[in-house]
């Protein structure tokens, strides 16, 4: 079960929005998140870490920081 903050939470939805909306279900079902879907969830976010969370020096820019907490609160859920 994904356990997230609010904020977290949001931040998933926006990145599965814009990447794979046929995962949004995921927000909506109390599953058990196993490592095949906790991966994938991971890779999502970080493609979005990768175009828009890095500054030009290649230092995570603010929602880069966020992003990177997001894929780790992710892997804590099934780990």
């Amino acid at each position: 079960m994904l356990k997230l903050s609010a904020d977290m939470l949001l931040l998933l939805r926006e990145c599965l929005e814009s990447r794979r909306p046929d995962l949004l279900w995921v927000l909506n079902n109390e599953i058990n998140i196993n490592e095949t879907l906790g991966n994938e969830l991971r890779d999502i976010v970080n493609e979005e870490f990768l175009e828009k969370g890095l500054n030009n020096d290649d230092e995570p820019n603010e929602l880069g920081i966020k992003l990177e907490r997001l894929i780790d609160e992710i892997g804590r859920c099934f780990m």
